[in-house]
C-alpha cells in the first residue's frame, strides 16, 4: 500500500494514520478548511472538492476509509442502495441518554421525490437532526464504473429551535467520493458548514458538527462491511452527554 499512501495522499497524512488505514481503521479529522485536506487533487476527487468549494464552509470535516477490494466487489452497488433508504439515517446511532434509550442521528428522514437528471439520480428529503428544526435537501448519488459519488445540500435555512436561522440555503454539505485503486477500495468524505463564527459558540459548533459527521461515516462504513458479510454490528456507543449544536463550551 505504500505506492498508493504516496500517490493518493499529501505530507498532512501523519505516519500514525498511514498505519491506521492499512489496519483498516477510519481516519477522522477537524480540517476546517478544504486546503487542510490530506488526500490529493485527483480526478476522482475533483468532483468532490468542486462541490465543497461551492459551499466554501468555515466547519469542515474529514473522513478516510480503505478496504479490500477483494469481498468487497460490489461496493459501489451497497453504497448507491443505502444512501437513497431512510433508514440510512434514521438507524445512525449517535449516543445513549440517561435513561438508556439511543438516540439517532436524524430523528426523521423522508423522501419528497425522486428523479433522474444527466445521468445523475436526484433526490429530494427532508431531514430532523435535533435540536435543528426540519430542513429539506437535494441528494446527488452517480455511479460510473468503479466510481461512486454521493453529494447531499441542504435546499432550505435551517433554523435552531424555531428561534432563528442557523444555516442559510445550500451552506451544509455532505460529500463522498468511493473509487477504486489498485487492490483496495478509497472511501474519502467531507462534511462541512458555513455558519457565523461566534468566540463563544465557535469550538462547540466545530466539535458537534465533527461529532455528527463522524457518526454518519463510521455507521455507514460499518453498514458496508456488514451486508458485504465482512463485519457485524459493534457494539452501542456509550453513554454520554450529547453537545448541542449551539452550546457553550
Amino acid at each position: 500500500m505504500d505506492g498508493e499512501i504516496d500517490y493518493l495522499f499529501n505530507e498532512k497524512l501523519t505516519g500514525s494514520e498511514i498505519i491506521a488505514l492499512r489496519n483498516g481503521e477510519v481516519v477522522t479529522n477537524s480540517i476546517g478548511k478544504v486546503k487542510y485536506s490530506r488526500i490529493k487533487a485527483i480526478p476522482e476527487t475533483k468532483q468532490l472538492f468542486s462541490a465543497v468549494n461551492e459551499v466554501a464552509p468555515n466547519h469542515l470535516a474529514e473522513v478516510i476509509k480503505i478496504l479490500p477490494y477483494e469481498g468487497f466487489e460490489n461496493l459501489t452497488e451497497i453504497v448507491s442502495e443505502m444512501l437513497k433508504n431512510e433508514e440510512s439515517y434514521t438507524k445512525v446511532p449517535f449516543y445513549i441518554d440517561e435513561d438508556g434509550d439511543i438516540r439517532y442521528l436524524y430523528a426523521d428522514a423522508k423522501i419528497q421525490a425522486i428523479s433522474e437528471f444527466n445521468g445523475k439520480e436526484v433526490i429530494f428529503e427532508k431531514f430532523l437532526m435535533k435540536p435543528l428544526d426540519y430542513f429539506t435537501a437535494r441528494i446527488e448519488a452517480e455511479k460510473r464504473g468503479t466510481y461512486f459519488f454521493y453529494q447531499m445540500k441542504n435546499t432550505s435555512r435551517v433554523r435552531y429551535k424555531s428561534f432563528f436561522s442557523a444555516i442559510g440555503k445550500q451552506k451544509m454539505i455532505a460529500v463522498i467520493s468511493v473509487f477504486r485503486y489498485g487492490d483496495n477500495w478509497i472511501i474519502y468524505a467531507l462534511g462541512g458548514v458555513d455558519i457565523i463564527k461566534l468566540p463563544f459558540i465557535d469550538k462547540a459548533v466545530d466539535r458537534a458538527f465533527y461529532r455528527r459527521i463522524r457518526a454518519f461515516c463510521l455507521y455507514t462504513f460499518e453498514t458496508l462491511e456488514i451486508k458485504s458479510g465482512q463485519a457485524q454490528m459493534k457494539e452501542l456507543p456509550q453513554k454520554e452527554d450529547e453537545e448541542k449544536l449551539f452550546d457553550t463550551p
